[in-house]
């Protein structure tokens, strides 16, 4: 499409409104006389602004001459089609004009650069910042692009080219660490990833691929041995493998492991009890398939802590021929089932009791002093927690937990849920940084 002499006339009032309305400071670009069309571009009516950018080069790119005496002359115009941020949802371009130039020196030719939009780009640079922008925000990138009228994958090359990521400092590390394990990518090495959290902050230390000992021990020795000695308390899950690099790597670092783990770990105990006591219940008794259907839909009511249960109010509970009764009333009838379920009920509601207190040393008593009768799974399972001892007396002597990571391997779901899953882990992980504002923009 060429260019004549009239319509290459610069309109002053006009070119400056369009420049305020684009956001446009380049001073060598300027808009000519009726400047907006419509037009229908990939199937889609589109408003397109046409602009002139012309100026004078101080050299050649080329070979480096001066321009002296008309070393570089002007050559002709390239028309270039430059997307820009839709207006009112209708997809908007800047047809741009660029003067090319040609060097008597070394015969090459150039064309006039300006920072609008970088060299063989056709996307302007405020369009790809605000994909950059709107990768912060809980959407997929896939609905990104089709907010802005782009593919998939110039949002993912917006997200490479336009995020930097946070350097490496060997130097540093929090004096307390959250560590836990998430769901990763089908190219992730190991089954799981690892993330690492600041205690104090709850911020994003960073993320790994993998959670396998000798990776994450090769990870952790890339600090120096000053900064991992400053760390001074790590909190976990009840992973066995990661006590032991974490001793080796941490020499002055004290383990806790994170409370809800350890209720897990009882609530769990008791509610498997629950199940084996409903499938010893004979299929032949209706009185015992009663039972049976109770123990099924009021296993919150047998999981609640003590002082959680209701002894006043009365309510109507279906499976009570619809009786007013409490919910104490409910809890005394489920235990009645067996024997076995209400001194797995008691030791259950004793080591609750303990561990919100935070009396660690009768939480331990209880554990070491179970009876001999009682149910062996439930007894094994409580054993377990003997393993932990010194960790789960952290956990109550301190007050660091795991809440806060587990609140970023949340936002990791949603993230993931939205996108309906990454291909690689290096995209994951750098949405995840995005998201939480770890990336600078570039």
């Amino acid at each position: 499409m060429p260019i004549t002499k009239i319509n290459r006339k610069k309109q002053e009032k006009t070119s400056e409104l369009i420049k305020k309305l684009l956001n446009i400071k380049d001073p060598n670009l300027y808009f000519v006389e009726d400047p907006l069309s419509k037009e229908t571009i990939s199937g889609k009516l589109s408003n397109v602004f046409t602009g002139v950018l012309t100026y004078t080069p101080s050299c050649c790119p080329a070979c480096g001459s001066v321009n002296e005496g008309h070393c570089i002359i002007r050559h002709a115009y390239y028309e270039s089609l430059i997307q820009l941020i839709p207006y009112q949802e209708v997809p908007t371009y800047l047809r741009l004009f660029k003067q090319r130039f040609r060097c008597k020196q070394c015969t090459a030719t150039f064309s006039a650069q300006t920072t609008y939009v970088q060299e063989n780009c056709y996307i302007s640079n405020p369009l790809k910042f605000a994909i950059a922008i709107d990768l912060k925000r809980k959407i997929s990138m896939k609905d990104i692009g089709e907010r802005y009228f782009v593919s998939f994958k110039t949002v993912e090359r917006v997200l490479d080219s336009f995020h930097r990521e946070p350097r490496f400092n060997p130097h540093y590390l929090p004096a307390h660490l959250l560590i836990d394990e998430f769901k990763g990518t089908k190219d992730c090495e190991g089954a799981m990833c690892f993330i690492v959290s600041d205690a104090d902050t709850g911020q994003i230390f960073d993320i790994l691929s993998d959670r396998r000992n000798f990776k994450l021990r090769a990870y952790f020795q890339r600090f120096t041995l000053k900064a991992r000695k400053k760390v001074t308390h790590i909190v976990m899950d009840m992973n066995a493998s990661y006590s032991s690099f974490v001793k080796d790597v941490f020499p002055y670092a004290k383990i806790s492991i994170d409370r809800f783990h350890v209720i897990q770990q009882l609530s769990r105990a008791f509610n498997k009890q629950r199940i084996q006591t409903m499938n010893q219940l004979k299929k032949s008794d209706a009185l015992a398939q009663k039972d049976y259907r109770k123990l099924k839909k009021y296993w919150r009511t047998l999981l609640k802590k003590h002082k959680n249960i209701n002894y006043s109010a009365l309510k109507q509970f279906p499976l009570f021929q619809k009786r007013y009764v409490t919910e104490s009333e409910v809890l005394d009838h489920l235990l009645t089932v067996d024997s076995d379920l209400r001194e797995s009920y008691e030791i259950y509601q004793e080591l609750l009791e303990t561990f919100e207190t935070k009396d660690y040393e009768g939480f331990f008593t209880c554990i070491d002093q179970l009876p001999a009768q009682l149910n062996k799974g439930f007894k094994k399972a409580i054993l377990y927690l003997r393993k932990h001892r010194k960790a789960i007396c952290n956990a109550l002597m301190y007050s660091y937990s795991n809440g806060k990571l587990e609140g970023k391997n949340n936002l990791i779901k949603v993230i993931k849920r939205i996108a309906f899953g990454f291909r690689t882990f290096r995209h994951l992980r750098l949405r995840i940084l995005v998201q939480q504002g770890l990336c600078e923009l570039i």
